[in-house]
């Protein structure tokens, strides 16, 4: 059963106002709402994740879990008017098989149950789908959106300490994990999706398509703060669709400030240096787009310095690969010991479990390496 993350305080970001500049609150999840605006508009796909506690297996099923139905639920109450199709696979090869031939008359959004439990045959299978996706809509208005429901559990870190009896605390420090990773999926797959969002304002206590609704519907009469905030989001995640984002202005120091991040990003301490930390090649281009987005929907028509720390923000938390165990630190090539670096993994991954439960936030960590290469990087003036 889906649990609801909506709590007194919105874990969330959103968008205050159209023209009013981002409600920022630290290593926040950005609101389902705003992402779905921002992802139809750029033709992107996008992660959506769920805290949940339920049986291995059940999630693999072939019938649509309740998240997926309020997904789509949430979707048609966003674009009521229509005109665009939410599909939820069911069988994920013969759901894949069927999107690889099937050719798209309108816009449509595909919804993907559990994504981290795809093999990695039926991955390479998605990723082609999806280039070929994004080849249709770069031709046409039609072609397909993809996101990805990503359920992710807080586990308990576990202790390094020595017991009595305990062969498991022995396990070489090379093996042990400390920072698992909350994504399972391959980064070739992972890249294609542009940033993860937190669920939807929905009651999340049914498995019924027919008790699926928003908190506003409980029975009471009475406004709660969750239909204030989702009446806000929607108000809030209308963009001028006339004006072209090609428009909105990106100074050359401002393309230099982004590259400058992602610079201290890829050569960060907690980043797996041999992979560039997760930073990739296409990171700028997409970058530059969110930014343009959230520059439009303040108002501007150009992209300032603040633009891209929110983007920051919103873009490379779901990208970002730390380091999960001493044997991936570059410092060890330069005399560190090993022991050493499992104990800072270890307090790292006690504070990352507070955080998570008090953020709804499974990439705090992640987060906070970006609020903290932001600190370090000078803006252009």
């Amino acid at each position: 059963m889906c649990r609801n993350n909506s709590r007194s305080k919105s874990p969330y970001y959103r968008f205050d106002a159209p023209g009013r500049e981002l409600a920022m609150s630290d290593h926040n999840l950005p609101d389902f709402q705003t992402c779905l605006k921002f992802s139809v508009t750029a033709k992107k796909s996008f992660l959506c994740m769920y805290r949940e506690s339920v049986a291995e297996g059940t999630l693999a099923s072939s019938i649509p879990t309740a998240c997926d139905m309020q997904l789509k639920r949430a979707i048609d109450s966003i674009y009521p008017d229509g005109g665009i199709k939410v599909t939820v696979m069911n069988s994920t090869t013969a759901s894949l098989d069927s999107l690889a031939t099937t050719h798209v008359q309108d816009f449509e959004i595909v919804i993907i149950p559990d994504i981290n439990s795809l093999l990695q045959p039926d991955q390479a299978k998605l990723v082609k789908v999806m280039r070929d996706s994004e080849m249709a809509l770069q031709k046409a208005q039609s072609g397909r959106i993809f996101i990805g429901v990503l359920h992710w559990n807080n586990a308990t870190p576990s202790s390094s300490a020595a017991k009595d009896g305990d062969n498991a605390s022995k396990s070489a420090p090379k093996t042990r994990i400390f920072l698992p990773a909350c994504i399972h999926i391959g980064a070739w797959l992972k890249h294609k999706f542009w940033f993860a969002c937190a669920p939807p304002y929905l009651d999340f206590e049914s498995s019924s398509e027919s008790n699926m609704s928003t908190r506003a519907n409980t029975g009471d009469g009475a406004t709660t703060k969750e239909e204030g905030q989702g009446s806000e989001g929607k108000r809030s995640v209308v963009l001028n669709e006339e004006a072209n984002l090609d428009d909105v202005f990106v100074g050359s120091n401002v393309r230099r400030y982004i590259l400058d991040i992602m610079v201290h990003l890829r050569t960060h301490r907690l980043t797996y240096n041999a992979r560039a930390g997760g930073v990739y090649t296409n990171s700028l281009d997409n970058m530059i787009l969110l930014s343009r987005l959230i520059g439009l929907h303040s108002g501007k028509m150009f992209v300032s310095p603040s633009h891209i720390k929110e983007a920051s923000m919103w873009y490379f938390p779901m990208h970002l690969e730390l380091v999960q165990r001493s044997s991936m630190d570059s410092s060890l090539l330069y005399g560190s010991d090993p022991s050493l670096v499992d104990e800072m993994l270890e307090k790292l991954a006690k504070i990352k479990h507070e955080e998570v439960n008090e953020f709804e936030n499974p990439l705090f960590l992640e987060s906070l390496v970006v609020k903290n290469v932001l600190s370090k990087v000078v803006p252009p003036v």
